[in-house]
């Protein structure tokens, strides 16, 4: 049979539709190999990993309780809790307050225009347990992918890792996370809720309006907390466990994820009440991801993002 023959168009398109997938694809391979591993730790090495487990669960339980101990009733929900002290400021001043409406307004309207995405994100630190996991982990990823090891796989999941940025054009009236891609509807610009209160340090010149936010831990992306009133790039658990189970059903189960957001910094450029730039960065550290797949695998890490919103057509 003759072998068949692309027209230039047709192979463009292959290469797209191949490209959209990738990243997609090893998110898959994570799932997958979460099970595998722990399959081939239950099935060759039982009695190994059962103390090991044991052990990194005791370990785990001792540094909860030391931190807990450690922390007292400190609390770091952003200031939804009385033990919280980075919200618990005095009063917004005025110029805070015509900040906030500002940046709000010209948000909502750049929602809506066309506009050039960017963000550039790097997994600083991945530990899922010890050495044994990492290498069992490794070893499975690397029998599909000779290049590829844990940290690539996590951080292609994540949205970070890889020498270059994301880079997307977002079109005026079209639809912001097909254009973006793959966790789109997180990266897309979003029509701030910033309060007053939120714009610690707040320095205005001329147009640009630079800030930080409060750390904030496990954020939800329901606007209670300073980075949910900013941004939907925040990993949460509810979407950890969809994505993981809608390739794998119930055979991987995530029963925890605690991270903490911090050094969260803000830059907006607004000139004549219409955005021009909007910046922010910020720096996540994952306490524990626990991860139930045969075995309790916990697993812990860090990733700094800086994500940017230019070019805005409206």
């Amino acid at each position: 049979m003759a072998k068949e023959v692309l027209t230039p168009e047709e192979l463009a398109d292959k290469k797209v539709r191949r490209s959209n997938g990738w990243t997609r694809f090893w998110a898959i391979v994570l799932a997958l190999v979460l099970v595998g591993a722990s399959t081939y730790v239950a099935k060759g090495q039982a009695t190994k990993a059962n103390e090991e487990a044991a052990k990194l669960q005791k370990e785990y339980e001792e540094q909860v309780a030391a931190n807990l101990n450690a922390a007292g009733a400190q609390s770091w929900d952003d200031g939804a809790s009385s033990g919280s002290s980075n919200d618990a400021a005095a009063p917004a001043s005025n110029e805070a307050e015509e900040a906030a409406k500002a940046i709000n307004a010209a948000t909502a309207a750049a929602a809506a225009a066309g506009y050039d995405w960017e963000r550039n994100a790097k997994m600083t630190n991945l530990d899922v347990g010890g050495e044994t996991f990492t290498n069992i982990l490794n070893g499975i990823i690397q029998g599909v992918d000779p290049n590829a090891n844990l940290q690539s796989v996590v951080g292609g999941f994540l949205g970070a890792g890889g020498e270059q940025p994301k880079k997307a054009t977002v079109k005026k009236g079209g639809n912001p996370a097909e254009d973006i891609g793959y966790h789109g509807e997180s990266y897309k610009l979003k029509a701030t809720s910033l309060k007053a209160s939120d714009l610690k340090d707040l320095t205005i010149s001329g147009d640009t309006y630079t800030f930080t936010l409060a750390d904030v831990n496990t954020p939800k992306k329901d606007g209670s907390s300073a980075l949910s009133r900013l941004t939907d790039d925040i990993v949460i658990k509810e979407e950890v466990t969809s994505e993981i189970q809608a390739q794998v059903g119930s055979a991987v189960s995530v029963t925890g994820l605690d991270c903490v957001y911090k050094n969260i910094k803000v830059e907006v450029v607004i000139t004549d009440g219409k955005l021009v730039k909007l910046t922010y960065s910020y720096d996540a550290e994952v306490t524990d991801l626990a991860l139930k797949a045969g075995v309790t695998i916990h697993g812990k890490g860090a990733m700094s993002a800086t994500a940017t919103y230019t070019n805005f057509a409206y």
